[in-house]
This record gives C-alpha cells, structure tokens and sequence, in this order.
C-alpha cells in the first residue's frame, strides 16, 4: 500500500467516523423538559447523560447519551434501560454492579464507566426530586 492509498484510507476513516458522530450528536432523540435529567462529565474525559419522565410514579421514558468509547455507551444506555418501567425511589437500588451485570464482563480498565452511569442515574433522581420538592411549595 502506497502512502497515498493509506492517507486516503485515513482521511475516509475520520471522516466516515466524524459524519457518523456528528449525526449522533445532533439527530438523535433528545427529550423535551424531562422530569429528571443530569449531564456528568468523568474523569477519564467521557460525559454522559441521562433524562426521564414519570408518568403515573413511573418512568415511562428515558433518553441518554455519551460522548464516550462503546462501553461507556453500553453502560450509559443500560442504567436508561433498567430504569424504564421503575418508580423514582427504585432507582435509588440501580447501582454499577446492576449495570455490570446488564452489561456483561468489563475490562478492569473500564469499570469506571459503570460507575459514571451509576452517578449520571442518581444525580438525574435528585433533579427529579428537586423539581418535585419545589412544585410542591
């Protein structure tokens, strides 16, 4: 392979993943005023999301996004998947080991991702809370 073959080669890559990023990003289902949402940023770099709503004391819908590798979309797309169908306080009992378990074996190396998901979950609860607490008064 010629070096010109190879840089085309990569300049295909980059752009075939930057389009299929971009799309992501910017079309992907996003939810309108959720009832809990929080955006956390790790520290190895990755970010996710989470948003819900609750209808009838249960979450009906959830959204979640990452800006991380593939596990950390696995782990971020589990913690949405098992909250589904959940009253709020439940989600209190999803925790990493729950998503591991989900998400099947992970390499030590990435077991923080688990643990990102866990934090995004909880800290879109307390949002939920907050907002509940203050409609409240």
């Amino acid at each position: 392979m010629s070096l010109v073959q190879f840089a085309v080669l990569f300049l295909f890559l980059v752009g075939f993943v930057s389009v299929w990023y971009l799309f992501n990003y910017f079309f992907g289902p996003r939810m309108d005023d959720p009832d809990g949402y929080a955006r956390v940023a790790g520290n190895c770099g990755d970010t996710m999301e989470i948003g819900f709503k609750v209808e009838q004391g249960r979450i009906t819908r959830t959204h979640h996004w990452t800006d991380g590798c593939s596990v950390s979309g696995q782990c971020v797309e589990s913690a949405a998947r098992l909250a589904m169908d959940k009253k709020p306080e439940e989600l209190e009992k999803i925790t990493m080991i729950s998503i591991m378990d989900q998400v099947g074996q992970l390499p030590d190396t990435h077991l923080h991702c688990a643990q990102l998901a866990e934090t995004t979950l909880h800290k879109a609860l307390a949002d939920y809370r907050k907002k509940e607490t203050l409609s409240i008064k």
